[in-house]
């Protein structure tokens, strides 16, 4: 059989390598170091090409999957000396609960970044001294244990606590972290002691509620409310709305994206309810749930 018939039924390198995808130097490679030969050597023809047959193409493109989800060359060389599909099941296994992994962590990663854009930009669209009431939809939060700031226990004593805490799901510290108060009456009281920490992780088993929230907003370092608590009260006060719930604060600019502390931006979020009956009026004043202070 001469070349030209060879060639009916093999591919040189070259057609092999645009075929799969895959540079001829790779091929080479492959072959030098025993992961993957071709079908047929042209010595018997008077030539040192390679050739390879469709029927490889499967083989190679595997090649492909397991070198991409970083298995060795060496383990995939010993897997191609005794092949089984009880070896193979086995390291598929083994490299499909990698693989996983990965997965959560892009996944957790694209959440962080989702998480930062929302964070920033409401601060881009806010003034400091507006307060306004927004329908805020549902969002799952990991919510931390009871602080106990008695016996002059400090701030961060109780921050890092909450960080250090065993919990499940296992707490991601990339995620931004807010203050719990349990109500408006703690906010109002001690508005640098929150309750509890919370963080807006998303795997939270926590839920912030989805309702009617008072929003305000202040500037400068953290712990520092200025009056942005009495504000709040007063608008309530003014507008007939009563506070039924927990206040979330967080920091929706801070050192991570702005370098003086006085230009960091709380966001402070109270659940309310407007009452009845001052319901006809409140609606003729808030419109769509949105008004300046």
């Amino acid at each position: 059989m001469g070349v030209k018939d060879l060639d009916r039924d093999f591919l040189s390198i070259q057609e092999f390598a645009n075929l799969v995808d895959i540079t001829a130097a790779s091929l080479r490679h492959y072959d030098k170091t025993g992961v993957f030969a071709p079908a047929k050597r042209g010595a018997a023809f008077k030539n040192n090409y390679r050739y390879y047959s469709p029927s490889q193409i499967t083989t190679v493109k595997m090649i492909r999957v397991l070198t991409g989800i970083g298995v060795p060359l060496k383990t995939i060389r010993e897997l191609a000396s005794r092949r089984s599909p009880e070896i193979l099941i086995k390291l598929l296994s083994k490299h499909k609960d990698i693989v996983a992994g990965e997965i959560r962590f892009l996944q957790e990663a694209h959440a962080v970044i989702n998480t930062f854009i929302e964070l920033l930009s409401e601060a881009a669209r806010v003034s400091e001294k507006e307060l306004s009431v927004v329908e805020m939809p549902e969002k799952q939060i990991i919510l931390g244990d009871l602080n106990d700031f008695g016996d002059d226990a400090g701030f961060t004593r109780e921050f890092l606590r909450f960080y250090n805490t065993p919990r499940e799901p296992e707490l991601n510290m990339s995620f931004p972290v807010g203050g719990y108060f349990e109500d408006m009456a703690a906010f109002l009281g001690e508005p640098s002691q929150p309750t509890r920490f919370f963080s807006r992780d998303p795997k939270g088993r926590e839920r912030k509620a989805a309702g009617l929230y008072l929003t305000g907003y202040t500037r400068g370092y953290y712990g520092r409310t200025n009056d942005l608590p009495e504000r709040m009260e007063g608008y309530a006060r003014k507008h007939g709305l009563a506070f039924n719930g927990p206040v979330y604060n967080i920091y929706l600019i801070d050192e991570i994206s702005e370098t003086d502390p006085e230009n960091y931006l709380l966001q402070a979020c109270a659940s309310v309810t407007e009452r009845v009956r001052d319901r006809h009026h409140n609606h003729r004043h808030l419109g769509h749930y949105h008004a300046a202070d």
